[in-house]
């Protein structure tokens, strides 16, 4: 697949995650490191602006990063088990809706900024329940209600291993880096699920799972394979999904295997890898960050850019 720019918008923090709410419209989770602080950067066709969540990391507390959403035309933060954020666009503020139901989850529950992906109201979230590092190894499932202001937690899982051939360490579950429900199917992307550090030794494998909201996975659409067996080369792949439910975007953690640092996409509708081939100037290492309608978002972390580019 070869991309070709559309725009461009410069001086783009670090960003976290991205959701679109609509085709040509996407949200930007970042975090200034120079005060502590989150923030949104929306960007329609008609504007660009930011938007303050008005609390700092310290006031969130370590153990609850924000998880942005969108769903039914709108967006939000799950900010905690209790309590979530919806965006107004009438009053531009976010208005506090409490979450029903949080007893069905477990004592020890962790949000990291991982956003979901779903074509219902029922939102799938990847959290902690283990305590060790920033790897979620669980899912939520978040039923929104933005017509009545509504919101509950239906149950939680983690992923069965039976259908992990690579999967060795059974003290665990997988860690899951993406979660989509799709015509009630649950996708997963699959980062391993070994505890020590990825950038020091590389993952043991990952795979991009099909399966049910029980957490049984019926089919393996990508399979490394074991990673450890082929070399002392690391290797790792981070996964996300697109809005669009049509691309899983992957991007290698190391330069020097064969990916060479290079992110592909893998379609859903081919079920095969696309190689990318970006626009000159894009730098280095480009991210494929969204994709909703013709548009990918395209993240130029060595320029503090962000791209808007279509198919050619």
């Amino acid at each position: 697949m070869k991309l070709a720019l559309t725009k461009k918008f410069e001086n783009v923090e670090s960003i976290l995650t991205a959701v679109t709410v609509n085709v040509g419209t996407v949200v930007f989770l970042f975090y200034r490191e120079e005060d502590m602080r989150y923030q949104l950067l929306y960007i329609s066709n008609e504007e660009r602006k930011l938007i303050e969540l008005d609390y700092t990391e310290k006031y969130y507390q370590v153990e609850n990063k924000p998880v942005l959403f969108a769903v039914n035309g709108r967006f939000g933060i799950v900010k905690s088990r209790e309590e979530l954020l919806l965006y107004s666009f009438e009053s531009e503020l976010f208005e506090s809706i409490s979450i029903d139901n949080s007893t069905v989850l477990p004592q020890c529950f962790h949000l990291e900024w991982r956003g979901p992906i779903s074509d219902s109201s029922i939102l799938p979230i990847c959290f902690r329940g283990d305590g060790i590092g920033s790897d979620t190894r669980y899912i939520a499932f978040l039923d929104v209600d933005t017509t009545n202001k509504q919101a509950k937690w239906e149950s939680y899982i983690s992923l069965e291993m039976v259908n992990l051939p690579n999967h060795t360490d059974q003290s665990y579950p997988p860690k899951v880096d993406t979660a989509m429900l799709k015509d009630t199917e649950l996708y997963t992307f699959i980062s391993g699920g070994q505890t020590t550090s990825v950038n020091k030794w590389g993952m043991d494998y990952y795979a991009f799972a099909r399966g049910t909201k029980e957490g049984i996975i019926n089919n393996l659409l990508i399979d490394s394979g074991d990673l450890r067996a082929i070399d002392s080369k690391k290797r790792g792949v981070n996964g996300l999904l697109s809005h669009s439910q049509k691309y899983l975007m992957l991007t290698p953690v190391f330069q020097s295997d064969e990916w060479k640092g290079k992110p592909k996409l893998f379609s859903l509708d081919q079920l095969k890898l696309l190689d990318v081939t970006f626009p000159r100037g894009f730098g280095k290492y480009p991210q494929i960050l969204q994709h909703d309608g013709i548009y990918f978002w395209v993240y130029l972390r060595d320029q503090n850019e962000m791209a808007m580019c279509v198919e050619e």
